[in-house]
């Protein structure tokens, strides 16, 4: 049997023509009525007020410190314990990643290791989502208050999940979304950014077509980028944000098979859901310390041999790798949590369409190498 780490859901080509056509035929490829038709659902299943559609997430990163008006040279936190693009966008734009810890049980950053290494040169903090967990969002906005500093969040991995019973989507200035293949919810390649604020929605939507004035249409006022997602992108992503739902409910359930039969194997331990918090369910990671019966790369090449697909994710941490010491940086003097998470994370193959005769397999061999 041979799993992949993931494999999207994808809706029927016969759908995604259904929703297209009109669109196809009047040869309105780009910001059409599927993109604005995806942009009015998102803001009703997430509560935001304001969604703009882009081409991927990391337009999206990129796109924000400069509709923010963040100065080049100036400091930005975020986690270490995250994708590459969190930091990558703040490095186009000249801008300096505080490298912050994360906490032990649920990966997320530490609000506590933010406030520590707040200088005056911090001009935002960046919270993550992490495998589809949020982070502490209410402790980095009342950070965020009592220092006067804008809070966004990278949910690249959230959507569907919640915070205090509220969807993602509505938190700090802004939010932003992936829709690639190995989210929960994809168009394909796609982003979304989600908002509040009128202003920055406008300025986004602005960024994303090069800058374009918006009054004077061709006329560029302000460096941007070309972002915008196509017609094509957003039917399938439509199609994909109407089955939420029940992709999310799915991969919850399927977790939660991996945590009961794997989360008690010596020397394992699994990514903790606090209480006023939901998962997306995007990724399952089981973390092998050094006291297990085999280490987390042993059990990676062990189960490659049998055919299944593994990822060491987050591996190596954002400090740790060669792109980011090339630049301007700074890093916490308090990693601990983050290198030792790092060395054990394993992530299983999960997709909202895996059997649970699939899942078995996959638990029935982490066992052998494991118990």
């Amino acid at each position: 049997m041979q799993l992949s780490i993931i494999r999207p859901t994808l809706p029927s080509v016969y759908e995604i023509m259904q929703l297209l056509g009109p669109s196809w035929e009047a040869g309105t490829v780009t910001l059409g009525p599927t993109v604005k038709l995806l942009e009015k659902e998102v803001c009703q299943q997430t509560g935001a007020k304001y969604c703009v559609a882009l081409s991927n997430c990391t337009a999206g990163l990129m796109m924000i410190p400069r509709a923010l008006g963040l100065p080049p040279g100036k400091e930005v936190i975020v986690p270490s314990f995250t994708f590459a693009a969190t930091a990558q966008a703040l490095l186009w734009n000249g801008l300096i990643p505080v490298f912050c810890d994360c906490l032990p049980e649920t990966c997320t950053i530490d609000p506590e290791d933010i406030e520590r290494n707040l200088s005056p040169k911090t001009v935002a903090i960046c919270g993550v989502s992490i495998f589809g967990l949020p982070p502490d969002n209410e402790a980095l906005l009342d950070l965020g208050r009592r220092k006067g500093l804008p809070v966004y969040f990278d949910s690249a991995q959230g959507l569907g999940a919640t915070y205090n019973g509220w969807p993602l989507g509505g938190f700090g200035l802004c939010e932003v979304f992936s829709m690639s293949p190995t989210k929960v919810v994809t168009a394909v390649e796609g982003g979304l950014l989600t908002t509040n604020d009128r202003s920055l929605a406008e300025q986004m939507r602005s960024l994303r077509d090069y800058g374009k004035d918006p009054i004077k249409g061709e006329e560029m006022h302000c460096l941007g980028l070309s972002a915008r997602m196509s017609e094509l992108h957003a039917a399938v992503g439509l199609l994909s944000l109407r089955m939420l739902g029940e992709l999310v409910t799915a991969r919850r359930e399927l977790i939660a098979i991996y945590r009961d039969r794997l989360s008690s194997l010596p020397g394992c331990w699994v990514q903790e859901f606090p209480e006023n918090r939901t998962t997306s369910g995007n990724y399952f990671v089981l973390f092998i310390t050094d006291s297990a019966k085999a280490s987390r790369d042993q059990v990676q090449e062990a189960l490659k041999g049998v055919g299944i697909q593994t990822k060491r994710y987050f591996y190596p941490p954002l400090h740790a790798q060669a792109l980011f010491q090339r630049f301007p940086r700074r890093v916490s003097s308090r990693l601990g949590h983050t290198n030792k998470i790092s060395r054990e994370a394993l992530a299983l193959p999960l997709y909202s369409h895996t059997t649970l005769e699939e899942i078995d397999h996959v638990c029935v061999q982490v066992e052998r190498l494991l118990s």
